[in-house]
Protein backbone atom coordinates (compact mmCIF):
# COMPACT_ATOMS: atom_id res chain seq x y z
CA UNK A 1 0.00 0.00 0.00
CA UNK A 2 1.67 3.13 -0.87
CA UNK A 3 1.58 5.34 2.10
CA UNK A 4 3.76 7.31 4.21
CA UNK A 5 5.06 4.88 7.13
CA UNK A 6 6.44 6.51 9.81
CA UNK A 7 8.57 3.62 10.79
CA UNK A 8 10.51 2.02 7.32
CA UNK A 9 13.22 -0.78 7.92
CA UNK A 10 15.09 -1.56 10.86
CA UNK A 11 16.60 1.93 11.06
CA UNK A 12 13.39 3.66 12.52
CA UNK A 13 13.62 1.22 15.49
CA UNK A 14 15.34 3.99 17.53
CA UNK A 15 12.91 6.62 16.48
CA UNK A 16 9.77 4.14 17.18
CA UNK A 17 11.33 3.96 20.73
CA UNK A 18 11.73 7.87 21.35
CA UNK A 19 7.92 8.64 19.89
CA UNK A 20 4.78 8.29 20.07
CA UNK A 21 4.52 4.85 21.75
CA UNK A 22 4.15 4.38 26.00
CA UNK A 23 3.67 1.65 28.21
CA UNK A 24 5.48 -1.64 28.24
CA UNK A 25 7.09 -1.14 24.68
CA UNK A 26 9.55 0.81 26.23
CA UNK A 27 10.86 -1.47 28.79
CA UNK A 28 14.02 -2.86 27.37
CA UNK A 29 14.25 -7.19 27.39
CA UNK A 30 16.56 -8.92 29.78
CA UNK A 31 19.90 -10.03 28.66
CA UNK A 32 19.49 -12.89 26.54
CA UNK A 33 15.86 -12.47 25.05
CA UNK A 34 16.62 -9.11 23.50
CA UNK A 35 15.54 -9.02 19.63
CA UNK A 36 18.38 -10.16 17.83
CA UNK A 37 20.92 -10.90 20.91
CA UNK A 38 22.24 -13.53 22.84
CA UNK A 39 19.77 -16.33 23.14
CA UNK A 40 17.10 -14.81 21.27
CA UNK A 41 13.93 -16.56 19.48
CA UNK A 42 14.32 -17.01 15.86
CA UNK A 43 11.78 -18.73 14.25
CA UNK A 44 12.09 -19.36 10.71
CA UNK A 45 11.27 -16.49 7.93
CA UNK A 46 14.03 -14.00 8.85
CA UNK A 47 15.52 -12.03 11.82
CA UNK A 48 14.96 -10.07 14.64
CA UNK A 49 11.58 -10.72 15.72
CA UNK A 50 11.66 -10.98 19.45
CA UNK A 51 10.78 -12.94 22.36
CA UNK A 52 7.65 -15.15 21.01
CA UNK A 53 4.07 -14.18 21.70
CA UNK A 54 3.63 -11.81 24.88
CA UNK A 55 2.64 -13.24 27.87
CA UNK A 56 -0.56 -11.98 28.43
CA UNK A 57 -4.53 -12.97 28.02
CA UNK A 58 -5.76 -14.67 24.66
CA UNK A 59 -8.58 -11.76 24.37
CA UNK A 60 -5.54 -8.94 24.34
CA UNK A 61 -3.77 -10.54 21.19
CA UNK A 62 -7.36 -11.23 19.81
CA UNK A 63 -7.65 -7.43 19.13
CA UNK A 64 -4.58 -7.16 17.05
CA UNK A 65 -4.22 -7.72 13.44
CA UNK A 66 -0.97 -7.85 11.57
CA UNK A 67 -0.66 -6.37 7.71
CA UNK A 68 0.95 -8.34 5.89
CA UNK A 69 2.29 -5.69 4.57
CA UNK A 70 4.37 -5.23 7.75
CA UNK A 71 6.44 -8.32 6.16
CA UNK A 72 7.01 -7.43 2.92
CA UNK A 73 10.98 -7.36 3.33
CA UNK A 74 10.62 -10.79 4.65
CA UNK A 75 8.03 -12.49 1.87
CA UNK A 76 9.06 -13.62 -1.63
CA UNK A 77 7.15 -12.31 -4.67
CA UNK A 78 6.39 -14.66 -7.13
CA UNK A 79 8.16 -12.79 -9.94
CA UNK A 80 11.51 -12.26 -7.47
CA UNK A 81 14.19 -14.48 -9.57
CA UNK A 82 16.76 -13.34 -6.76
CA UNK A 83 15.45 -12.86 -3.32
CA UNK A 84 16.99 -11.09 -0.59
CA UNK A 85 19.02 -13.01 2.57
CA UNK A 86 15.82 -11.90 4.36
CA UNK A 87 13.33 -12.91 1.65
CA UNK A 88 12.44 -16.82 2.99
CA UNK A 89 8.67 -16.00 3.06
CA UNK A 90 5.37 -16.87 0.54
CA UNK A 91 1.65 -15.61 1.83
CA UNK A 92 1.24 -19.15 2.71
CA UNK A 93 3.87 -19.35 5.34
CA UNK A 94 2.42 -16.10 6.87
CA UNK A 95 -0.13 -17.85 9.06
CA UNK A 96 1.86 -19.76 10.44
CA UNK A 97 5.05 -17.35 11.65
CA UNK A 98 2.05 -15.18 12.88
CA UNK A 99 0.79 -17.75 15.67
CA UNK A 100 4.38 -18.62 16.54
CA UNK A 101 6.25 -14.96 16.75
CA UNK A 102 3.09 -12.95 18.25
CA UNK A 103 0.30 -15.40 18.68
CA UNK A 104 -1.82 -13.45 16.48
CA UNK A 105 -4.41 -14.93 14.62
CA UNK A 106 -5.57 -12.22 12.75
CA UNK A 107 -4.23 -11.15 9.37
CA UNK A 108 -4.67 -8.33 6.91
CA UNK A 109 -3.72 -8.83 3.47
CA UNK A 110 -2.45 -6.46 0.15
CA UNK A 111 -4.50 -7.39 -2.32
CA UNK A 112 -1.29 -7.38 -4.45
CA UNK A 113 0.43 -10.23 -2.09
CA UNK A 114 -2.32 -12.80 -3.26
CA UNK A 115 -3.22 -10.94 -6.67
CA UNK A 116 -3.15 -14.53 -7.95
CA UNK A 117 -6.43 -15.04 -6.41
CA UNK A 118 -8.13 -13.28 -9.24
CA UNK A 119 -7.56 -15.89 -11.63
CA UNK A 120 -6.43 -19.25 -9.58
CA UNK A 121 -9.57 -21.09 -7.53
CA UNK A 122 -6.78 -23.41 -6.59
CA UNK A 123 -4.74 -20.35 -5.15
CA UNK A 124 -7.67 -19.72 -3.07
CA UNK A 125 -8.16 -23.17 -1.76
CA UNK A 126 -4.84 -23.32 -0.39
CA UNK A 127 -4.10 -19.99 1.11
CA UNK A 128 -7.66 -20.71 3.06
CA UNK A 129 -6.53 -24.27 3.56
CA UNK A 130 -3.24 -22.49 5.28
CA UNK A 131 -5.41 -20.39 7.49
CA UNK A 132 -7.73 -22.86 8.67
CA UNK A 133 -4.36 -24.94 9.91
CA UNK A 134 -3.13 -22.37 12.25
CA UNK A 135 -6.66 -21.19 13.07
CA UNK A 136 -5.97 -17.71 11.19
CA UNK A 137 -8.94 -15.70 9.78
CA UNK A 138 -8.73 -13.51 7.02
CA UNK A 139 -9.78 -10.04 8.76
CA UNK A 140 -9.27 -7.40 5.77
CA UNK A 141 -7.94 -7.05 2.24
CA UNK A 142 -6.53 -3.50 1.04
CA UNK A 143 -7.21 -2.79 -2.32
CA UNK A 144 -4.34 -1.10 -4.23
CA UNK A 145 -6.32 -0.40 -7.82
CA UNK A 146 -4.38 3.38 -8.43
CA UNK A 147 -5.27 6.32 -9.76
CA UNK A 148 -7.27 5.10 -12.69
CA UNK A 149 -10.18 2.61 -11.07
CA UNK A 150 -11.17 4.77 -7.94
CA UNK A 151 -14.20 6.14 -6.62
CA UNK A 152 -12.96 9.66 -7.58
CA UNK A 153 -11.92 9.22 -11.02
CA UNK A 154 -13.03 11.61 -13.12
CA UNK A 155 -14.40 9.39 -15.86
CA UNK A 156 -17.05 7.32 -15.70
CA UNK A 157 -15.22 4.59 -16.85
CA UNK A 158 -12.35 4.67 -14.31
CA UNK A 159 -15.33 4.77 -11.60
CA UNK A 160 -16.91 1.41 -13.25
CA UNK A 161 -14.19 -0.38 -13.76
CA UNK A 162 -13.61 0.31 -10.02
CA UNK A 163 -16.46 -0.68 -8.69
CA UNK A 164 -16.38 -4.08 -10.78
CA UNK A 165 -12.95 -4.81 -9.73
CA UNK A 166 -14.41 -4.21 -5.94
CA UNK A 167 -16.97 -6.54 -6.40
CA UNK A 168 -14.70 -9.20 -7.84
CA UNK A 169 -12.57 -8.79 -4.80
CA UNK A 170 -15.83 -8.91 -2.44
CA UNK A 171 -16.33 -12.63 -3.83
CA UNK A 172 -13.26 -13.48 -3.19
CA UNK A 173 -12.90 -12.21 0.22
CA UNK A 174 -16.59 -14.30 0.86
CA UNK A 175 -14.46 -17.40 0.08
CA UNK A 176 -11.48 -16.44 2.40
CA UNK A 177 -14.35 -15.88 4.93
CA UNK A 178 -12.83 -12.60 5.26
CA UNK A 179 -15.43 -10.03 6.21
CA UNK A 180 -14.00 -6.41 5.05
CA UNK A 181 -12.68 -4.78 1.95
CA UNK A 182 -10.68 -1.24 2.04
CA UNK A 183 -10.51 0.69 -0.89
CA UNK A 184 -7.95 3.58 -1.53
CA UNK A 185 -10.32 6.71 -2.41
CA UNK A 186 -7.22 8.25 -4.33
CA UNK A 187 -8.36 11.17 -1.53
CA UNK A 188 -6.30 14.15 -4.02
CA UNK A 189 -8.85 13.51 -6.96
CA UNK A 190 -11.83 13.68 -4.31
CA UNK A 191 -13.15 17.22 -4.62
CA UNK A 192 -16.52 18.85 -4.32
CA UNK A 193 -16.65 18.24 -7.96
CA UNK A 194 -16.14 14.17 -7.94
CA UNK A 195 -18.11 13.73 -4.16
CA UNK A 196 -21.19 12.78 -5.81
CA UNK A 197 -19.89 10.10 -8.28
CA UNK A 198 -17.88 8.98 -5.55
CA UNK A 199 -20.36 8.63 -3.68
CA UNK A 200 -22.00 6.81 -5.72
CA UNK A 201 -19.95 4.41 -6.67
CA UNK A 202 -18.99 3.58 -3.15
CA UNK A 203 -22.77 3.18 -2.69
CA UNK A 204 -22.91 0.29 -5.16
CA UNK A 205 -19.62 -1.39 -3.51
CA UNK A 206 -21.64 -1.52 -0.18
CA UNK A 207 -25.04 -2.48 -1.37
CA UNK A 208 -22.74 -5.40 -3.37
CA UNK A 209 -20.84 -6.43 -0.17
CA UNK A 210 -23.80 -6.66 2.15
CA UNK A 211 -25.48 -9.64 1.86
CA UNK A 212 -21.97 -11.19 1.29
CA UNK A 213 -21.35 -10.01 4.74
CA UNK A 214 -18.65 -8.49 3.50
CA UNK A 215 -18.18 -4.40 4.66
CA UNK A 216 -16.59 -1.92 2.18
CA UNK A 217 -14.54 0.70 3.88
CA UNK A 218 -11.99 3.58 3.51
CA UNK A 219 -9.61 5.06 5.30
CA UNK A 220 -7.97 8.48 6.51
CA UNK A 221 -6.02 9.85 3.78
CA UNK A 222 -2.98 12.96 4.40
CA UNK A 223 -3.31 15.87 5.51
CA UNK A 224 -3.88 17.61 2.48
CA UNK A 225 -2.09 20.97 0.73
CA UNK A 226 -3.48 24.09 1.28
CA UNK A 227 -4.70 23.98 -2.54
CA UNK A 228 -6.35 20.59 -1.89
CA UNK A 229 -8.22 21.58 0.93
CA UNK A 230 -9.15 24.47 -0.49
CA UNK A 231 -10.85 22.49 -3.18
CA UNK A 232 -13.05 20.71 -0.62
CA UNK A 233 -14.34 23.83 0.89
CA UNK A 234 -11.36 24.25 4.24
CA UNK A 235 -12.25 21.36 5.90
CA UNK A 236 -10.08 18.45 7.08
CA UNK A 237 -9.65 15.79 4.31
CA UNK A 238 -11.02 12.82 6.94
CA UNK A 239 -13.91 15.40 7.55
CA UNK A 240 -14.58 15.67 3.81
CA UNK A 241 -14.06 11.63 3.54
CA UNK A 242 -16.64 11.47 6.69
CA UNK A 243 -19.25 12.46 5.06
CA UNK A 244 -19.11 10.42 1.60
CA UNK A 245 -18.92 7.11 3.55
CA UNK A 246 -21.71 7.91 5.44
CA UNK A 247 -23.82 9.29 2.52
CA UNK A 248 -22.48 5.38 0.93
CA UNK A 249 -24.04 3.60 3.41
CA UNK A 250 -19.86 2.29 3.75
CA UNK A 251 -17.62 1.88 6.78
CA UNK A 252 -14.80 3.72 7.85
CA UNK A 253 -11.30 2.76 8.87
CA UNK A 254 -9.16 4.85 10.75
CA UNK A 255 -5.61 5.00 9.63
CA UNK A 256 -3.99 7.24 12.83
CA UNK A 257 -0.69 7.35 10.65
CA UNK A 258 -3.03 9.26 8.03
CA UNK A 259 -5.04 11.45 9.67
CA UNK A 260 -2.40 14.17 9.48
CA UNK A 261 -2.32 15.16 13.05
CA UNK A 262 -0.35 17.60 14.83
CA UNK A 263 -0.76 16.89 18.12
CA UNK A 264 -2.87 14.17 20.47
CA UNK A 265 -6.45 16.08 20.40
CA UNK A 266 -6.32 16.26 16.74
CA UNK A 267 -6.05 12.59 16.09
CA UNK A 268 -8.58 12.08 18.81
CA UNK A 269 -11.05 14.46 16.75
CA UNK A 270 -10.92 12.02 13.74
CA UNK A 271 -10.70 9.14 16.08
CA UNK A 272 -14.17 9.80 17.30
CA UNK A 273 -15.69 11.65 14.08
CA UNK A 274 -15.35 8.10 12.40
CA UNK A 275 -16.11 5.70 15.13
CA UNK A 276 -19.71 5.69 14.54
CA UNK A 277 -19.38 4.10 10.72
CA UNK A 278 -15.76 1.88 12.07
CA UNK A 279 -15.91 -1.31 10.20
CA UNK A 280 -14.23 -2.85 13.39
CA UNK A 281 -10.29 -2.44 11.98
CA UNK A 282 -8.17 0.34 12.77
CA UNK A 283 -4.73 0.94 11.24
CA UNK A 284 -1.88 1.69 13.76
CA UNK A 285 1.41 3.44 12.99
CA UNK A 286 3.89 6.00 15.28
CA UNK A 287 4.42 9.46 15.00
CA UNK A 288 6.58 11.88 17.03
CA UNK A 289 3.37 14.34 17.19
CA UNK A 290 1.26 11.86 19.21
CA UNK A 291 1.31 8.45 21.24
CA UNK A 292 -0.09 5.16 20.21
CA UNK A 293 -1.13 4.14 23.75
CA UNK A 294 -3.37 7.41 24.89
CA UNK A 295 -4.68 6.78 21.31
CA UNK A 296 -5.74 3.51 22.32
CA UNK A 297 -6.81 3.72 25.38
CA UNK A 298 -9.46 6.98 23.91
CA UNK A 299 -10.41 4.77 21.24
CA UNK A 300 -11.03 1.92 23.70
CA UNK A 301 -13.19 4.87 26.04
CA UNK A 302 -15.31 5.11 23.16
CA UNK A 303 -16.27 1.30 22.99
CA UNK A 304 -14.59 0.40 20.42
CA UNK A 305 -14.51 -3.61 20.67
CA UNK A 306 -12.59 -3.99 16.84
CA UNK A 307 -8.94 -4.52 15.83
CA UNK A 308 -5.85 -2.63 15.83
CA UNK A 309 -4.16 -3.53 12.64
CA UNK A 310 -0.47 -2.83 12.90
CA UNK A 311 1.69 -1.06 9.90
CA UNK A 312 4.91 -0.44 9.96
CA UNK A 313 7.84 -2.32 8.77
CA UNK A 314 9.81 -5.15 9.84
CA UNK A 315 9.64 -7.34 12.87
CA UNK A 316 11.54 -5.06 15.45
CA UNK A 317 9.13 -2.07 14.50
CA UNK A 318 6.14 -4.45 14.95
CA UNK A 319 7.20 -5.54 18.11
CA UNK A 320 7.47 -1.87 19.59
CA UNK A 321 3.99 -1.03 18.34
CA UNK A 322 2.59 -4.39 19.39
CA UNK A 323 3.66 -4.41 22.88
CA UNK A 324 2.46 -0.90 22.88
CA UNK A 325 -1.02 -1.57 21.92
CA UNK A 326 -1.23 -4.52 24.32
CA UNK A 327 0.16 -2.51 27.40
CA UNK A 328 -2.68 0.05 26.67
CA UNK A 329 -5.86 -2.37 26.30
CA UNK A 330 -7.49 -2.90 29.57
Amino acid sequence: MKRRDFLAGAAAFGTAAVFGVSGEAQQPAPQGERQGGPGAAQPAGGRGRGRGPAPVPPAKLARISLMTLDFNPYIRAADNATPGPDQTLTPFDLPKMYVETYGIRNIEYQHTTIVQSEKDPAYIKELKARLDENNVKMTQINLEFGTVQSISHKEAEGRRQAVEHVKQWIDIASQYGCPRVMINQQQAQLTKETRDVAVEAMKAMADYGRPKNVKVSAETRGAGTPEYVQQIGGVKPWEFMIGVIKDAGAASNVDIGNVGAMNQQELHDCIKGWFPYSSGNMHIKSSPFWDIGQAVKFTESLGYQGLYSIEVTRHEAVRIVYNTILANLA
